[in-house]
Protein backbone atom coordinates (compact mmCIF):
# COMPACT_ATOMS: atom_id res chain seq x y z
CA UNK A 1 0.00 0.00 0.00
CA UNK A 2 2.82 2.69 0.87
CA UNK A 3 5.11 0.93 -1.91
CA UNK A 4 2.60 2.46 -4.78
CA UNK A 5 3.36 6.41 -3.40
CA UNK A 6 6.96 5.68 -4.42
CA UNK A 7 7.18 2.66 -6.95
CA UNK A 8 5.89 1.80 -10.04
CA UNK A 9 3.37 -1.00 -10.60
CA UNK A 10 6.37 -3.33 -12.23
CA UNK A 11 8.71 -2.58 -9.30
CA UNK A 12 5.67 -3.95 -7.00
CA UNK A 13 4.79 -6.31 -9.24
CA UNK A 14 9.04 -7.45 -9.63
CA UNK A 15 8.91 -7.21 -5.43
CA UNK A 16 5.59 -9.68 -4.85
CA UNK A 17 6.78 -11.98 -7.37
CA UNK A 18 3.56 -11.21 -9.19
CA UNK A 19 2.65 -10.11 -12.83
CA UNK A 20 2.40 -6.62 -13.30
CA UNK A 21 -1.79 -6.57 -14.60
CA UNK A 22 -2.45 -8.39 -11.52
CA UNK A 23 -0.84 -5.62 -9.21
CA UNK A 24 -2.81 -3.29 -11.55
CA UNK A 25 -6.24 -4.78 -11.51
CA UNK A 26 -5.98 -5.33 -7.68
CA UNK A 27 -5.20 -1.62 -7.22
CA UNK A 28 -8.08 -0.61 -9.79
CA UNK A 29 -9.94 -3.14 -8.41
CA UNK A 30 -9.88 -2.24 -4.39
CA UNK A 31 -9.06 1.98 -4.88
CA UNK A 32 -11.65 4.12 -3.08
CA UNK A 33 -10.63 7.35 -4.83
CA UNK A 34 -7.99 8.71 -6.73
CA UNK A 35 -7.10 10.94 -3.70
CA UNK A 36 -7.07 8.61 -1.18
CA UNK A 37 -5.90 5.33 -3.59
CA UNK A 38 -5.56 1.71 -2.64
CA UNK A 39 -6.18 0.78 0.89
CA UNK A 40 -5.08 -3.11 1.87
CA UNK A 41 -7.25 -3.35 4.66
CA UNK A 42 -10.96 -2.22 2.76
CA UNK A 43 -9.19 -4.39 -0.14
CA UNK A 44 -8.79 -7.73 1.92
CA UNK A 45 -12.06 -7.10 4.01
CA UNK A 46 -13.90 -6.66 0.43
CA UNK A 47 -12.35 -9.62 -0.95
CA UNK A 48 -13.98 -11.79 2.43
CA UNK A 49 -16.90 -10.83 1.64
CA UNK A 50 -16.97 -12.13 -2.05
CA UNK A 51 -14.71 -14.75 -1.59
CA UNK A 52 -18.03 -17.97 -1.22
CA UNK A 53 -20.51 -15.65 -3.14
CA UNK A 54 -20.93 -17.49 -6.42
CA UNK A 55 -20.64 -15.38 -9.88
CA UNK A 56 -24.04 -16.34 -11.18
CA UNK A 57 -26.59 -19.33 -10.42
CA UNK A 58 -25.12 -23.25 -11.35
CA UNK A 59 -27.30 -24.60 -14.35
CA UNK A 60 -27.77 -28.21 -12.07
CA UNK A 61 -29.02 -27.71 -8.56
CA UNK A 62 -28.96 -30.71 -6.71
CA UNK A 63 -32.29 -29.65 -5.50
CA UNK A 64 -33.97 -29.33 -9.01
CA UNK A 65 -35.73 -32.04 -10.94
CA UNK A 66 -33.21 -31.65 -14.05
CA UNK A 67 -30.27 -32.97 -11.70
CA UNK A 68 -31.78 -35.99 -10.70
CA UNK A 69 -32.11 -36.38 -14.81
CA UNK A 70 -28.48 -35.84 -15.50
CA UNK A 71 -27.74 -37.57 -12.28
CA UNK A 72 -30.03 -41.20 -13.09
CA UNK A 73 -28.49 -41.26 -17.17
CA UNK A 74 -24.96 -41.39 -15.74
CA UNK A 75 -25.36 -44.19 -13.51
CA UNK A 76 -26.62 -45.87 -16.96
CA UNK A 77 -23.03 -44.93 -18.49
CA UNK A 78 -24.75 -42.33 -20.68
CA UNK A 79 -22.20 -40.25 -22.24
CA UNK A 80 -22.57 -36.50 -21.63
CA UNK A 81 -23.74 -35.55 -25.60
CA UNK A 82 -26.39 -38.29 -25.01
CA UNK A 83 -27.81 -36.59 -21.85
CA UNK A 84 -27.35 -33.50 -23.97
CA UNK A 85 -29.08 -34.60 -26.95
CA UNK A 86 -32.24 -36.67 -24.82
CA UNK A 87 -32.74 -33.03 -22.84
CA UNK A 88 -32.93 -30.74 -25.98
CA UNK A 89 -35.56 -33.53 -27.03
CA UNK A 90 -37.20 -33.78 -23.89
CA UNK A 91 -37.09 -30.13 -23.56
Amino acid sequence: MMMRNTHSIRAIATHLGRAPSTVSREIARHSVDPIKGYDASLAGYRARLTRHRPRRRPKLHPEEELFEVVVYLMRKYWSPQQIARTLKRML
